[in-house]
């Protein structure tokens, strides 16, 4: 009799979704390979790694190498074969914004997959179609430019085209996209949740406009998640305790970790119980 088949969903939540590294720890420990793993916004970044055959300590290791200080960010972006200018989008029509394409390039650990479909475990990768308003579901094509897409935050970040088509988040439409796991035959769904609250400032001023922006997509994405639970709950749902980090804390990528440290013996926990029941 063999094991169940243990899918994956790492959801959107920028910064905070550095905690899904502790999960996929948990996975490597119970020497469990997942039968497909679906991934959205910064759940798309670290899922392409660890789908394409990169252990979970080494995406550990490279993304303290990279973001454990601001000056190691800093080293390995004048390292990289692009450098700083080519991070950005220069227009004189339109604000300057991030490339994603060159972002995606940069943060990515050598050894990912050139295309989505080449994947050691098989991968599903979610973005925004802008203009039809709809989930976008990416299972081939070239790797960078399916997670630039997946990345994309309007005014920020900006997306390439995907077959000519306007691109934006995808946590925008499925901030934790657990039910194409479920329906690519996983019959354990273990889905991570980082997006985040707005954060009480403890002071009584207003929120400043950059706080409430980002705030009301926390809120709509946390709605849309809880929706999306109640019609086809995960077998297995993870929020590790990240209060305090905000979405572009990610020079607090060790302190994050830290925070999230529990959620490896957590995962551990359940997909054991899961897999024994």
């Amino acid at each position: 009799m063999t094991d169940p088949r243990v899918g994956v969903a790492l959801g959107g939540g920028a910064a905070r979704g550095i905690a899904h590294i502790p999960v996929l720890e948990a996975l490597d420990d119970l020497d469990i390979t997942p039968c497909c793993i679906a991934g959205t916004s910064i759940g798309a970044l670290v899922g392409a790694a660890y789908a394409s055959g990169i252990p979970a300590r080494e995406i550990r290791e490279h993304t303290l190498r990279v973001l454990g200080r601001p000056r190691d960010a800093a080293r390995h972006i004048r390292e990289s074969d692009r450098g700083l200018l080519s991070l950005l989008n220069f227009s004189l029509s339109r604000p300057v914004t991030l490339d994603g394409m060159a972002l995606v390039e940069m943060a990515l650990p050598d050894g990912v997959a050139a295309r989505v479909e080449e994947t050691k475990i098989p991968l599903m990768l979610t973005t925004t179609d802008f203009y039809a308003a709809s989930e976008m579901l990416i299972r081939t094509g070239d790797m960078r430019a399916a997670v630039a897409a997946s990345i994309a935050i309007p005014g920020v970040i900006a997306a390439p085209r995907l077959k000519g088509r306007v691109h934006i988040d995808g946590a925008m439409t499925n901030p934790v996209p657990f039910d194409h796991v479920r329906a690519a035959g996983a019959e354990i769904v273990l889905a991570v949740e980082v997006t985040g609250k707005p954060e009480q400032n403890g002071e009584k001023r207003k929120p400043a406009l950059a706080e409430l922006a980002i705030g009301s997509t926390q809120i709509m994405q946390l709605q849309i998640a809880a929706l999306k639970r109640r019609l086809d709950p995960p077998d297995i749902w993870l929020r590790p305790p990240l209060h305090g980090f905000k979405a572009y804390d990610f020079f607090k990528a060790r302190e994050i970790l830290q925070a999230a440290a529990p959620l490896r013996e957590e995962a551990k926990r359940a997909l054991e119980k899961a897999l024994q029941g």
